[in-house]
């Protein structure tokens, strides 16, 4: 194999280490480790502002005792003009008390009801289900609360 041949396999395969590291911590930018569930889906209209969807996120923090955050956003659709973007944003369960898993979500024309279950952090025997109703305009009604 001559020089000029193997100088540029080298180089090829160095090009393709740069793109793989590129893309991996591209990645890791991507999505928070600690994002346990993400749901998205449902319609929502507001004057002025426009429409798109909900989302529910649960995110764990801590390590000996894990609990959850639960966030609810208001997701404005994407354009031609630019890209997605988060209208509203309201935090449904705080983090340190409750650790729970993926919210179940049931979306009607007027909103959304989201229900989120697990365990008290400090008191794993005792199970929590949370009910929450949200509405355009980042409106939120607790239905139930966790400790409740």
């Amino acid at each position: 194999m001559s020089i000029a041949k193997g100088g540029r396999i080298l180089g090829k395969l160095f090009g393709c280490l740069v793109l793989f590291a590129a893309h991996e911590s591209f990645a890791e930018g991507l999505v928070d480790p600690d994002v346990m569930a993400v749901v998205e889906g449902g319609y929502w209209r507001e004057d002025g502002i426009g429409e798109g969807s909900y989302r529910i996120i649960v995110v764990s923090q801590g390590f000996e005792h894990v609990s959850s955050r639960v966030v609810a956003e208001w997701k404005l659709a994407g354009s031609e003009k630019g890209r997605a973007r988060i209208v509203h944003s309201v935090e449904l369960v705080k983090g340190g008390v409750y650790s729970v898993g993926a919210p179940e979500i049931e979306f009607s024309g007027d909103g959304a009801r989201v229900e989120v279950g697990g365990t008290a952090t400090f008191s794993p025997g005792t199970t929590v289900v949370c009910h929450f109703a949200l509405a355009p305009g980042g409106k939120v009604d607790v239905l139930k609360a966790c400790g409740e």
